[in-house]
């Protein structure tokens, strides 16, 4: 492979001192859009050797232009330093508002971080993968902006349940004509810390979000699943089960359920297949989004 003009000029650098690339300026809008990234994250999405964006992100370190996290025995996490913030700005990716939210990625608690690093993979292997697939991620969005909520009335009284998902996504599958293409999905990533009690009250506050129509208020959709992500298998089939015990069978379709054990950077295309636990059959895997149908008529896609 031929160097790109970009690493010829990185390359001339060495010895020189140190002039800001477009590619470097795209690294940066890459830690602004997906929050935290690892070395091996940056080259998934850019396609170059992980030594050479190693090389570079430390250069961009050492000049303040991103800063990194460390976690005994784990790969370095970067974020976005302040000598960022005017080129993110000038640049026209980002409100310095947003900046600002996001510098304060080191202030995590380990606990929060790994959780954040969870939703970090999904997001670039869910982009990776649409790469070279007829399903493509064309929107996510992450933060509390997402946040709302839903009142529920039983037998106890009435409540109201927060709606909180790590994430909101959209996938367009381009086997469907437009208008009829687009899947949306509320993320949810499980690292086995929620109580039982607590993942009855997302899965009930889902269903009553999706009954009353508040979805399609503050997201403008017609209709969402939900797609929890666990640790593990046994998780993931745990999950899938208790849902099929509270969930009416109408339901049942818009919950999805699948373990980061099925996909990685290396292997990323498994995440848009048939690896989906759902409480309609927890015995049965299924798509992440269902195979055009001939007889169909519907104007967005519906499980």
């Amino acid at each position: 492979m031929n160097p790109s003009q970009d690493e010829r000029v990185e390359e001339a650098n060495e010895g020189a001192g140190f002039a800001l690339t477009a590619s470097d300026i795209d690294m940066l809008r890459l830690i602004y859009e997906y929050r935290l990234l690892r070395t091996e994250h940056v080259s998934a999405l850019t396609l170059r050797s992980p030594k050479k964006i190693h090389g570079r992100l430390l250069k961009l370190l050492q000049r303040r232009y991103i800063t990194v996290i460390r976690l005994p025995q784990q790969k370095h996490i970067y974020a976005l330093g302040k000598e960022a913030l005017p080129i993110l700005v000038e640049q026209g990716i980002a409100s310095p508002e947003i900046l600002d939210e996001r510098l304060r990625a080191r202030e995590l608690k380990d606990l929060f971080l790994k959780h954040e690093m969870m939703i970090v993979d999904l997001h670039v292997i869910l982009t990776v993968a649409g790469k070279e697939n007829v399903l493509k991620l064309v929107g996510w969005r992450q933060g509390r902006e997402l946040y709302d909520s839903v009142t529920v009335a039983d037998q106890t009284g009435t409540n109201k349940l927060p709606v909180r998902p790590d994430a909101f996504f959209t996938v367009e599958d381009t086997r469907r004509p437009a208008g009829a293409n687009r899947a949306h999905f509320f993320l949810e990533a499980d690292r086995s810390t929620a109580t039982q009690t607590r993942f009855k009250e997302k899965i009930h506050a889902y269903w009553h979000y999706l009954e009353q129509g508040l979805h399609a208020e503050k997201f403008g959709i017609k209709n969402f699943r939900v797609l929890t992500v666990t640790l593990t298998h046994a998780r993931a089939r745990n999950l899938c089960e208790l849902a099929a015990s509270l969930l009416p069978q109408r339901a049942r379709k818009y919950y999805l359920f699948t373990s980061i054990e099925n996909v990685s950077l290396q292997n990323p295309s498994p995440i848009l297949d048939s690896v989906y636990l759902s409480p309609r059959d927890c015995g049965v895997l299924f798509p992440l989004v269902p195979p055009p149908s001939i007889s169909s008529t519907e104007t967005e896609v519906v499980p």
